[in-house]
């Protein structure tokens, strides 16, 4: 017999179809922001890199170990 009242799978179907489409909504959007974050990281490290041997290149470096005579080398 067919019944045309109450179906639980009826209610059951499309929310559960609701609950997978937020759940990759949020999955989405959390791996956009750590992609974005990764990125800034990155960029901020390369950028301190670039710093790095520009003072080095420069004789500036704080962190570059004192050389003997207290000169960066040889005057030409």
């Amino acid at each position: 017999m067919y019944s045309n009242g109450f179906s639980l799978v009826g209610v059951l179907y499309p929310v559960f179809f609701v609950v997978v489409f937020a759940l990759a909504v949020t999955l989405g959007v959390l791996l956009i922001r750590t992609l974005l974050w990764v990125i800034r990281a990155l960029s901020a490290y390369t950028r301190e890199r670039e710093l790095r041997l520009d003072l080095l290149l420069a004789g500036d470096d704080p962190a570059a170990p004192p050389t003997p005579g207290g000169s960066a080398g040889p005057v030409v």
